[in-house]
């Protein structure tokens, strides 16, 4: 066991809560290090099921795991890394504090000995006019709930007496954008659910 000169417990940061945080957090015996998880988001998702969620095949809570299940032993702060200072072993924090209807953005910095990067990637429109002003992401569990909800309202609407075959067709016309595998799954599941509710 690796113990500093000061006596304390190695103290490890780990950035976000995706695959490799999750994986790691699993596997480090938080007894022996003091292990800090700083991320928005307080659960593990997983990812490949979002596009069954998206239409209502899976449950969002069937997909996420909370943080503080995964490993118990290890300390969470809800907040966004703002900065990283490899000069001082720090860890620049926001975090949003809300109290009954006001909410405030409190700063603060995290020391670390050790520091696991796992924050993910950023959704890519490849530069295609209009998607990000237009389209609905799958990357989190509010993108899937966002998109099951218009996906419901679409065939609501499509449902109305005054509707002709054409606008119909119309209200129930999707376009999937990407074809990487969550826009295939995505295709699919959509595919599946029209299928079963038409």
């Amino acid at each position: 066991d690796y113990v500093p000169v000061s006596g304390k417990k190695e103290r490890i940061v780990v950035l976000g809560v995706g695959w490799g945080a999750a994986a790691f957090l699993k596997g480090i015996d938080a007894s022996k290090f003091d292990v800090t998880v700083i991320s928005p988001r307080n659960f593990f998702l997983f990812t490949p099921m979002l596009a069954g969620s998206a239409v209502g095949t899976v449950e969002y809570r069937s997909i996420t795991e909370p943080v503080r299940t995964i490993n118990s032993k290890a300390n969470y702060l809800e907040a966004t890394a703002t900065a990283i200072d490899p000069k001082t072993n720090t860890v620049s924090c926001e975090s949003v504090v809300c109290e009954g209807t006001s909410c405030t953005i409190e700063e603060f910095t995290v020391p670390y000995d050790k520091l696991l990067v796992t924050v993910g990637a950023q959704t890519n429109t490849f530069g295609i006019p209009g998607v990000r002003e237009h389209c609905c992401f799958l990357k989190q569990v509010e993108d899937a709930q966002r998109i099951r909800n218009s996906i419901v309202n679409c065939f609501e609407r499509a449902n109305l007496p005054d509707l002709s075959d054409e606008e119909r067709r119309a209200t129930l016309t999707f376009a999937v954008i990407g074809a990487g595998p969550t826009g295939i799954e995505f295709a699919s599941e959509l595919r599946d659910f029209i299928e079963s509710e038409g």
